[in-house]
């Protein structure tokens, strides 16, 4: 899971190896993921929206229409939505450890884990309307965060 881990992080321009052990992993894993969180998946959902209309998009009433969506388009505002959903539990988990344990391999491969099963698992998943590695994928990333905050509660 380190190597992955690691692997994620160096995707980031700039982002260095030595970047990984001085106690910046959990920010460049928090960028990854808010990145993909808020923009690349917002913008996949936008443009599901305007496949789901024949007018197109509607940036007057963007979220009007949403009850309208089916198919493909309902799937790529809904996994955007699940990303949302998921965020702040692991922005609390991932500023607490940068507090706490910065340099905790442990606690930052645990990080990894859910930012690797969201992003690479659950998001493509949900757009190809394949329940079951989803749901694994959202129960062991949320179990990868309740694992942090009671790891970064108990000191160890």
């Amino acid at each position: 899971m380190q190597s992955l881990v690691h692997a994620l992080i160096k995707l980031l321009p700039g982002v260095t190896p030595a970047a990984i052990t001085s106690g910046r992993a959990i920010p460049a894993l928090s960028a990854i993921y808010l990145f993909w969180t808020f923009g690349a998946s917002g913008a996949i959902s936008a443009a599901g929206q305007a496949m789901g209309r024949t007018q197109g998009f509607d940036n007057n009433h963007p979220r009007k229409h949403t009850h309208e969506l089916e198919g493909l388009p309902l799937r790529l505002r809904s996994a955007h939505y699940a990303l949302m959903e998921n965020f702040p539990g692991f922005a609390l988990a991932a500023a607490l450890a940068q507090v706490l344990a910065p340099n905790d391999a442990q606690i930052v491969n645990l990080l990894g884990f859910h930012v690797l099963a969201k992003l690479a698992v659950h998001y493509p998943a949900y757009l190809a309307n394949v329940a079951p590695p989803r749901t694994l994928a959202h129960v062991t990333a949320t179990a990868a965060l309740v694992n942090v905050c009671w790891r970064l509660a108990a000191g160890s």
